[in-house]
């Protein structure tokens, strides 16, 4: 009884499908992980030029006597003159933008936040219910 062997090369076509649906699941799971990065470097992002925007019209107000700025124009080029608070208007990412805005109507702005041009829908019952 003697069996011959074959000489073996390569992979079966077996070993190769697994090979790829190993691959398959761990991209499925690491890439979601990528996107959430990036929609969180966009809000530190934004967070951070809140922050230094903020201090800058802290500081517009204490040299004005508590008068806040009317905008950007304010900050970029102050109305007494003064060295500017701010170099030029802060980009944000795409699809965002900044908005001022002032409570019963006045000229004073006193809030500034960041909007998105494109707001994910809101869930409906039936997507809550499904988690």
């Amino acid at each position: 009884m003697n069996r011959v062997r074959k000489n073996r090369r390569g992979f079966t076509l077996i070993e190769i499908l697994i090979v790829v649906v190993i691959l398959g699941i761990l991209a499925a799971i690491v890439v979601p992980q990528f996107s959430n990065a990036s929609q969180e470097a966009t809000a530190s992002s934004i967070r951070s030029q809140l922050q230094t925007i903020r201090g800058q019209i802290e500081l517009f107000r204490v040299r004005n006597a508590g008068t806040l700025p009317t905008g950007f124009d304010d900050l970029i080029a102050p109305p007494d003159g003064q060295q500017p608070y701010l170099s030029q208007t802060p980009n944000l990412p795409a699809g965002f933008e900044w908005n001022w805005g002032d409570q019963e109507g006045t000229d004073i702005i006193e809030t500034l936040w960041v909007s998105n041009e494109n707001p994910p829908a809101p869930l409906t019952a039936e997507e809550i219910a499904s988690w």
